[in-house]
């Protein structure tokens, strides 16, 4: 596992790809407007390169030409992007730099990009200027050449097919993106609505970490830890402290449950828990009491006293309409390696309230165990702090009191509980945006595609038009007329595109937070709002087309 994987979890690879997948598809996208625009063109030089091959010129000769001034467009929209990216990025980087980022974690634009970059400009030039350049290619000189200014040209089979391929394409990726966007959004929003179940105002956090060198065994950790205990409660600032293996949403030990009186069939897998070890205040620190039962005192933990409390989710699971207090259970450790830890055993002596600490993706909190740290101190621990004032101005009593206690362990990555929060959040704000970003702009995109392509056909078919107008063609049927094309287009497209937003939803599920891949809300609006702006896209030519004056129009060349 990488250093970027263990800081920001194994999913940031994951929202890396998917971003790289997101770009790929806004590229795809506007190459096949590019492509779009280009078979327009070349089919209005249709009785210019017809000429050409009457002249002796071979169809290499021609693909060659247009292949060449396709590259140089793809070379300079290349040179004006690698400018605006080298700007964007050092803005996303700046904005990005207060949202919980990681500190050591920066934007930049080295050589792998730039090189990167090039290739992209090649190889679109290439691939998206041959299909326009391989249709005109085929002019039938002939055809060509007997037509009144080669107008038909646009309007053959051919060209009309590749065109309508090119649209459906669009929608398609248009609409992975826009679910891919909305899936994450949606994401973005459960987390930040997610009740965590204490108060998170004025808590303080730090990870101190003991050298084992100096702490080998676990009686001078549980030594140090009640010092720290014992010095924090001198300080008149600091309301409570307390020590715990981990803050809340930052996982724990996952544990395999066993319940005495309840044996577990041969083939069945015992539930999983959440253990935590905590301090005594713990719970106090976060504003929270027990529910039922009692809390740890000073000598839960040690030997004869094993003790655990449980959230109310534990009771709720695995004692519904029983009282857990005082039932006995022992968490085994199943984690593949060398030396699993040794089983533990204690007694349910209290209950208290849900506190999440993972699979926050999930609608429904873990169980959680919490074992006093006296029954195995770790050596690493977080140290949180609830204060009477900004916790932000108590940091440096804080270093001075740990400085006297223990100058060997220092403390690194102070940060109040809402600064915690926001590091566990920021891949879905800032990559959920970027995801936003780039759906919108596949939308644009794809609207201009559908626009472009309707008021191209609508020019070929003034003459047309004309002659309807004139024999007693209403406006609603000459509406129907243009618009029928987009509307089949997108009919064929809207399918594939569903399927591919399950597919991508599936695809991001261990990203989405409360949040299913399958969600009907998020598949039925981004189908809606494609289906309106499409509809809008084609609507506007095909209106102006019923305003034409059919005398201009039936003189139309």
């Amino acid at each position: 596992m990488t250093f970027n994987e263990r800081q920001s979890g194994p999913q940031i690879k994951l929202i890396f790809l998917s971003l790289m997948g997101a770009v790929g598809f806004v590229l795809l996208i506007a190459c096949a407007n590019v492509a779009n625009l280009l078979l327009a063109r070349s089919a209005q030089r249709s009785r210019e390169i017809g000429v050409r091959v009457s002249l002796g010129a071979s169809r290499w000769r021609i693909v060659r030409q247009l292949l060449v001034e396709s590259l140089i467009l793809a070379l300079i929209a290349g040179a004006l992007g690698f400018v605006l990216s080298v700007f964007g990025v050092r803005l996303f980087d700046t904005i990005t730099a207060d949202v919980g980022k990681p500190y050591w974690m920066k934007f930049t634009m080295d050589r792998t990009v730039v090189a990167f970059l090039a290739v992209v400009c090649v190889a679109t030039g290439i691939v998206f200027g041959l299909a326009p350049a391989l249709h005109v290619s085929k002019t039938d000189v002939n055809e060509v050449l007997k037509e009144a200014g080669g107008r038909t040209g646009g309007g053959g089979m051919r060209a009309r097919r590749w065109t309508s391929a090119l649209i459906i394409v669009e929608v398609v990726l248009t609409l992975v993106l826009l679910a891919g966007a909305g899936f994450m959004m949606r994401s973005f929003t459960a987390l930040y609505r997610m009740d965590l179940g204490f108060e998170t105002s004025r808590l303080l956090t730090m990870n101190l970490y003991l050298p084992l060198t100096k702490y080998p065994q676990q009686e001078p950790r549980t030594a140090l830890f009640r010092r720290i205990e014992d010095r924090l409660r001198g300080v008149s600032a600091i309301q409570g402290g307390a020590l715990t293996s981990n803050a809340p949403l930052f996982g724990g030990f996952v544990r395999q449950l066993e319940l005495d009186g309840r044996p577990i069939a041969a083939g069945d897998h015992p539930p999983e828990v959440t253990m935590v070890s905590v301090s005594a205040g713990y719970f106090s620190t976060l504003g929270l009491r027990v529910i039922r039962g009692g809390g740890f005192n000073d000598i839960d933990g040690t030997p004869g006293h094993e003790s655990a409390l449980v959230n109310q989710r534990f009771a709720a699971m695995h004692f519904p309409g029983e009282d857990p207090i005082g039932r006995h259970i022992r968490l085994l450790d199943n984690a593949p390696g060398p030396q699993p830890s040794p089983p533990v055993a204690a007694s349910i002596v209290g209950i208290v309230p849900t506190v999440r600490q993972r699979n926050f993706q999930e609608p429904d909190p873990d169980p959680v165990v919490y074992l006093p740290y006296r029954a195995d101190p770790q050596r690493f621990m977080f140290l949180v702090v609830r204060t009477q004032a900004d916790p932000g101005t108590l940091t440096p009593l804080i270093r001075e009191e740990m400085r006297a206690i223990e100058p060997d362990v220092p403390l690194f990555r102070i940060q109040t509980m809402d600064q915690l929060l926001a590091l566990q959040r920021w891949p879905f704000r800032v990559f959920g945006t970027m995801f936003a970003i780039f759906a919108a702009i596949a939308l644009v995109l794809s609207a201009i595609g559908l626009y472009a392509v309707t008021a191209y056909s609508v020019t070929q078919r003034t003459s047309e038009i004309g002659v309807r107008m004139a024999l007693g063609a209403r406006p609603p049927q000459l509406m129907w007329l243009l618009l029928r094309r987009g509307l089949m287009q997108l009919a064929v497209g809207l399918p594939i595109g569903i399927a591919g937003a399950f597919g991508v939803g599936r695809l991001l599920q261990i990203l989405l937070v409360q949040t299913s891949a399958r969600d009907p809300l998020t598949i039925g609006s981004i189908a809606a709002l494609m289906t309106t702006v499409s509809v809008a896209a084609c609507l506007w030519p095909a209106h102006r087309a019923t305003q034409l004056d059919p005398l201009k129009a039936l003189r139309y060349e």
